[in-house]
């Protein structure tokens, strides 16, 4: 886990979490990431409903104007990718443990989703990203996500992480020369993570 701290966002809501977005992309265009990343969490109080100390907010919203500039610059370049994965962490999984019954495979590396529960957000992003022609990859972490763009040659990704994990991919996906798009996890951790699905709808 990238960050040194534990956050929550999924408080927020949906409304809420796309004006923060919305803004973060505006303020991603004037470069004053400090300054104005400060303001955003004081204006959305975020150190004080996720719990998180004023310095670690604002890294979180720093690195969360970082991901929305970069998902912007690259979106119409994006758009024109016809061969796609979207990356997804194994982390938001419903299960942990052999309640799970994905298989992994070491040697592209991902898990395998059995579909064993319905509302298992792994399950259900899963199936959206397929029906709108992705290949989909539940990975445990950012070494997988390099071997299986260079092996299957993609020219577009969408990656779901943490906004570190995110930041960090932007400089992979740079040296390979493939346009990506980000979604920002709303809660971290090692296990039972969340993110967004109408964000993640809105950049398939």
């Amino acid at each position: 886990m990238p960050y040194g701290f534990i956050y929550d966002l999924t408080k927020f809501s949906q409304s809420a979490f796309n004006i923060l977005l919305q803004t973060a992309c505006e303020i991603g265009v004037t470069k004053l990431f400090s300054i104005n990343a400060k303001r955003l969490v004081k204006f959305f109080n975020l150190d004080q409903l996720t719990g998180l100390n004023l310095a670690e907010a604002v890294t979180l919203v720093e690195d969360l104007i970082e991901v929305q500039n970069a998902n912007s610059l690259q979106r119409k370049r994006f758009e024109k990718a016809e061969n796609r994965a979207l990356l997804v962490p194994h982390c938001a999984r419903s299960h942990m443990d052999r309640q799970c019954m994905a298989d992994f495979n070491p040697e592209i590396p991902s898990y395998n989703c059995n579909s064993c529960q319905e509302d298992c957000l792994v399950n259900k992003v899963g199936k959206l990203g397929k029906e709108k022609g992705y290949d989909v990859y539940v990975i445990p972490g950012g070494s997988c996500a390099e071997k299986i763009l260079r092996d299957k040659k993609y020219n577009g990704v969408v990656g779901i992480a943490c906004g570190h994990e995110l930041k960090m991919a932007l400089d992979l996906l740079k040296k390979l020369d493939i346009p990506g798009q980000g979604v920002i996890l709303t809660r971290n951790g090692c296990a039972n993570t969340n993110f967004n699905m109408e964000s993640l709808k809105r950049l398939l």
